[in-house]
């Protein structure tokens, strides 16, 4: 049975294998509802400091832990429901502000499928893996607002429903880190794609 402790642990193993590193773990309990959030924003490695504001793409993976996963992994005969992974990619393409909204669309598309060629080859590429938005943002200055920041921002989920009667752990950890290197590869395919020189604007100490 899968327990929230081993969820959680195996989340990290993997995240650190796939070369991702966390900004940020928060993690929840909402006594009234019987359930727990975990929330954490994984990164991909790179050169220290940040320049011009420009943030290299990310993952924010979560899911929520409710009574009927507790009793489940407790070994009560109840029915766990869904349990899912829900990753959603940030890509800040403000330096990239003239481009169309379809433009930008495409190139995240491509950077997609790109990284899945590269990732699972054996694996058919859905034709929408990840559904993809554009956000702009505007702020008021003087007469006329002006453009704050653009992103795209795309979501999937994971469903690990079918790992819940696996009696040993390694079936879940295996799971974990496959997905995590799949997740490593699309943040690095995206960063090539819409980033200088695919670090999001991160330049050496050195440099700086």
């Amino acid at each position: 049975m899968i327990t929230y402790e081993e969820l959680a642990s195996g989340l990290e193993d993997a995240w650190l294998l796939a070369g991702l590193h966390d900004h940020l773990i928060a993690e929840s309990v909402h006594p009234d509802l019987l359930e727990r959030v975990y929330r954490v924003e994984l990164f991909p490695e790179h050169p220290e400091p940040l320049t011009d504001g420009i943030s290299p793409p990310w993952v924010e993976l979560s899911f929520t832990w409710t009574a009927a996963h507790q009793l489940h992994s407790e070994g009560r005969d109840t029915a766990p429901g869904l349990l899912e992974l829900a990753w959603t990619y940030t890509v800040d393409v403000r330096n990239q502000s003239d481009r169309t909204d379809i433009d930008l669309t495409r190139a995240f598309t491509a950077a997609v499928r790109a990284a899945l060629r590269r990732a699972a080859p054996d694996i058919p590429t859905p034709a929408e893996y990840i559904a993809v938005e554009v956000r702009r943002g505007y702020r008021t200055s003087g007469e006329r607002p002006t453009l704050s920041y653009v992103q795209l921002v795309g979501t999937n989920v994971t469903d690990l429903g079918d790992l819940w009667e696996d009696r040993t752990i390694n079936g879940l950890r295996d799971a974990l880190r496959e997905e995590l290197g799949i997740v490593a590869a699309l943040l690095h395919s995206l960063g090539e794609a819409f980033t200088p020189g695919g670090l999001g604007g991160y330049r050496s100490v050195d440099t700086a």
